[in-house]
């Protein structure tokens, strides 16, 4: 079942951080693994002009329709968010109990709007000014919260309606009053899930503490517990739980089991709590083969005001493609096949400044274009045409992109000629040309 809410200004903020409030908040994170009634997650429609938007929440309270109560402030402590890295995904923000009951509205505190763009081929954190920095929201229609069934709140940002970029040909600001489609999904219980109905991927954090079978980590948002069972697949120098360490940074594939307990499929170590590691997209490349790449900050383990990252690649550099779930032969992707408008991940053994990459691997990202008309497009193979004053189109200087879309993709809206599509996947570069392996299709 699922129901389809359009909500202006930051109604998907209010829910999702729902989640990170502690005391005697009637909203309460489930911090101990045990069974849950919700799971906020949040995901984003792109504005190609933008390379990363984030925003700080510092306050929200939830508006309670009688005999429902009004909550006080549910969070224990501001709360980041980086959207366009979530395009064409759901990313999960909390796991809570939400007292029963009908919530009409939301009052919160939002501040540090950030902004990047590109202006001619340089990476440019603009001056971004919210609408309002105190927020009230109208629930239409009010949300209702059970405690026998598990639900999934997918907050859904419109970026291109949300962010008016002012100045042209140079960026100069943007003004910020953002848009939200939110959709609610009922988590299936035979565990046939997509990313809208409880499945994880690609979840990054910190590993807290280690309770077999349970573990703990905290991601930039929120702190999420993962059970572990016979199922369960550990990869990269971990073969069991107990190989795992507090401190350690991992990424973590899962479920969502009928009580809201989240299972892990999957475990990543990615490095050590000594080390680092950086998501974004390349800005440049030095060399050939490559020696050195700059990356626009999206997310990463650490703190960061940087607007980039610059990286060390070396003859120790381990390049990776993670294909997920699809049965695909991918192209090369190597310090000869890297190139810029790529996202990709860099892992370090170490912090510092630059990265020193033990790996790097190639990342999922959205891509916007409009469908060409030839080759015919068909819902496995069509080519993007890409605008020249999109962020992609200024840094990779490609035109054009050939999408695959192979068994496994999810395909929700059939290709035409003419159509803006949002299409995620990985993107590969040979020389000047662009091809992208796409996992999800979707109107943008």
């Amino acid at each position: 079942m699922m129901k389809k809410i359009t909500i202006f200004t930051l109604l998907a903020l209010a829910l999702v951080l729902a989640g990170c409030g502690g005391g005697s908040n009637p909203a309460t994170s489930a911090v101990n693994g045990g069974p849950t009634n919700a799971t906020l997650t949040t995901g984003d429609a792109v504005n190609p002009a933008i390379l990363k938007f984030e925003l700080t929440v510092s306050a929200v309270t939830l508006t309670g329709t009688s005999p429902t109560p009004t909550t006080g402030n549910l969070l224990s402590k501001p709360a980041e968010v980086e959207f366009v890295h979530e395009a064409g995904t759901f990313e999960p923000l909390a796991l809570i109990n939400i007292p029963p009951g009908t919530y009409s509205g939301a009052t919160l505190t939002v501040g540090n709007p950030e902004v990047v763009v590109v202006n001619g081929t340089t990476p440019t954190s603009v001056p971004a000014t919210l609408s309002s920095s105190t927020i009230t929201v109208n629930f239409s229609p009010a949300i209702t919260v059970t405690s026998t069934s598990n639900s999934q709140i997918n907050f859904d940002l419109d970026l291109a309606a949300s962010v008016t970029l002012n100045g042209s040909p140079t960026i100069t600001s943007a003004t910020i009053a953002p848009v939200f489609n939110v959709t609610t999904t009922t988590v299936n219980a035979n565990g046939n899930e997509d990313d809208n109905s409880g499945e994880i991927e690609d979840v990054h954090g910190s590993v807290t503490n280690i309770t077999a079978p349970n573990f703990t980590i905290q991601t930039k948002e929120a702190t999420i517990v993962f059970a572990t069972d016979s199922n369960t697949k550990f990869k990269d120098g971990i073969t069991q739980l107990s190989d795992l360490k507090v401190g350690d940074i991992v990424e973590v594939d899962g479920t969502t089991k009928s009580d809201g307990t989240k299972l892990a499929t999957k475990v990543e170590r990615e490095g050590s709590s000594s080390g680092d590691e950086a998501e974004g997209v390349i800005s440049a490349v030095t060399g050939s083969p490559a020696t050195s790449i700059t990356i626009v900050h999206q997310v990463s383990s650490s703190a960061t005001s940087a607007t980039t990252v610059d990286i060390t690649i070396n003859s120790s550099t381990v390049f990776s493609v993670r294909a997920d779930k699809l049965n695909v032969s991918a192209p090369a992707f190597d310090a000869t096949h890297i190139g810029k408008g790529q996202r990709i991940e860099a892992d370090a053994a170490t912090a510092g400044t630059p990265l020193v990459a033990t790996k790097l691997k190639l990342r999922e990202q959205g891509i916007v274009g409009v469908v060409a008309a030839s080759p015919a497009p068909t819902n496995s193979s069509f080519t993007l045409n890409i605008d020249p004053a999109s962020a992609f189109g200024k840094l990779s200087g490609a035109t054009t992109v050939a999408v695959t879309i192979p068994n496994g993709g999810n395909v929700k809206t059939p290709p035409t000629a003419g159509a803006t599509l949002l299409v995620r996947g990985l993107v590969f570069v040979n020389g000047t040309t662009y091809t992208l392996i796409g996992t999800r299709e979707d109107h943008n």
